[in-house]
Formats: C-alpha cells, sequence, structure tokens
C-alpha cells in the first residue's frame, strides 16, 4: 500500500466513524505522520462538543469498530469534580487503520490512525 492510499483508507475509516454519532465534528486537517517499524503512519484527529451521553457515544463507537474486526479495548476513570468520568478506548486489527477516542462530558476526540506503510515521514 502506498503512504496516500494509507491515508485515504484511514480518512475513510474517520469518515465512517464519525456518521455514526451526530456531533458537530470539527473538519480533519492534514494527517500528521509518524515513523513506525514498516515506515509511516499518519493520524487524523477530529472533536466535536458532546450534545449526548458519554457512554452512548463510547458504546456506539466502540461496537461500530467492533464491527468492522478492531479489538476494542476501553476504559473509564473518573477525575473528579473538575472532570467528571472520562472515557477512552484504543482500537486495532491487523491489516485496518486502527482507531481510538477520549470522550469527556464535554467534547468528543477520535482519533484514526492509517495502516503502516512504506514511506517517509513528508510523503
Amino acid at each position: 500500500m502506498t503512504p496516500e492510499a494509507a491515508k485515504r483508507e484511514a480518512f475513510l475509516f474517520l469518515d465512517q466513524t464519525t456518521r455514526r454519532a451526530a456531533l458537530d465534528w470539527s473538519a480533519p486537517r492534514e494527517p500528521t505522520a509518524e515513523r513506525c517499524s514498516g515506515g509511516v503512519k499518519f493520524q487524523y484527529l477530529v472533536h466535536a462538543p458532546l450534545s449526548s451521553t458519554q457512554s452512548e457515544l463510547a458504546d456506539t463507537l466502540a461496537a461500530y469498530w467492533r464491527s468492522e474486526g478492531l479489538s476494542v479495548e476501553r476504559t473509564q476513570e473518573d477525575f473528579g469534580a473538575g472532570y467528571g468520568l472520562v472515557y477512552a478506548a484504543t482500537a486495532r486489527a491487523q491489516g485496518s487503520p486502527g482507531a481510538a477516542f477520549e470522550i469527556t462530558r464535554l467534547h468528543a476526540l477520535v482519533y484514526i490512525d492509517s495502516q503502516c506503510v512504506a514511506g517517509e515521514a513528508g510523503d
């Protein structure tokens, strides 16, 4: 897979993920490039103010990722009066983009990583 194909695949997965929740998602910017064991991977990040309950959104995103064959690891931690409960998850599968979320009572963040492909960060 080329770096451009990896970016397209990750972008499509991001789009499919954010369509699961009717939130006012930020427009994705150019992905950041990171070195990985096989070359380079690209990460997209979007965020949205939260208008649904945290647990429902966490359940929805995790269920979608599982339906796409990803292994999902979830956590939930209470950060007290300042932040409240924070839901987080990572999702991975061989041959697929990876994903993560962080959901606070005010915002949702979704990260999508492309597959690691041969190339350099400038590709």
